[in-house]
């Protein structure tokens, strides 16, 4: 029995612990036109297997030639699943190949990745789309608001061209008239001297303005 008891704690202990091992996944991201992408952020996206989530979101960034790096963890179990890495936005789907090692030390595979869209062409259009909209609301706006100006006498009268005169009180008898008027008014009809008219209208003025 005491045999037997050492004998499975030999085997425990000295079985190989299995564990995930460093997975490189290395190569060069083309574009539409096979032209290097270069400082453009890859990231790992995925869910659904072992792999993904043990590497969700790890990320790297290509160089200036447009080569990129990228160390997974992986287990020996993981060989021939899928994993997604997004470049771009786009994604492209990497096929875990454990025995793809090219240096028998380390686990790598290289991986180069072909877009099917050219990012700056996106980009581009995209800006365009944004300042499209950004100049349509202001348009609109533009024009909701002559529209509702369209629906006074006053905004129809100022789309014509025509520009009302202001109104105003004469400060002796009252009468009403263009406000260019009342001191023609004060001198010719009320008799009253030219400086003496010209303060009584200014006072009136200032009224007017200070009420408005």
């Amino acid at each position: 029995m005491r045999t037997l008891l050492l004998s499975l704690l030999v085997i425990i202990f000295l079985a190989p612990l299995v564990t995930a091992e460093e997975y490189e996944v290395y190569g060069k991201v083309y574009t539409q036109d096979n032209m290097p992408l270069t400082n453009e952020p890859i990231v790992i996206q995925c869910s659904g297997n072992d792999v993904c989530d043990l590497n969700s979101n790890l990320q790297t960034i290509t160089d200036y030639y447009g080569f990129y790096s990228i160390t997974l963890e992986v287990f020996p179990e993981d060989d021939g699943e899928n994993i997604s890495l997004l470049v771009a936005g786009q994604f492209a789907e990497l096929t875990i190949d454990w025995n793809s090692s090219s240096n028998s030390d380390t686990r790598n595979q290289e991986f180069d990745i072909y877009l099917t869209q050219d990012p700056r062409v996106s980009t581009t259009i995209g800006g365009f789309t944004c300042g499209g909209c950004c100049l349509l609301l202001i348009l609109f706006f533009a024009g909701l608001r002559s529209l509702k100006k369209l629906m006074t006498q006053e905004g129809r009268d100022e789309f014509l061209g025509r520009k009302l005169m202001p109104i105003a009180d004469c400060p002796v008898c009252g009468e009403k008239m263009p406000r260019h008027l009342v001191l023609r008014h004060l001198i010719v009809d009320h008799e009253i001297e030219p400086y003496e008219a010209g303060s009584i209208a200014g006072k009136q003025f200032n009224k007017i303005h200070s009420e408005e």
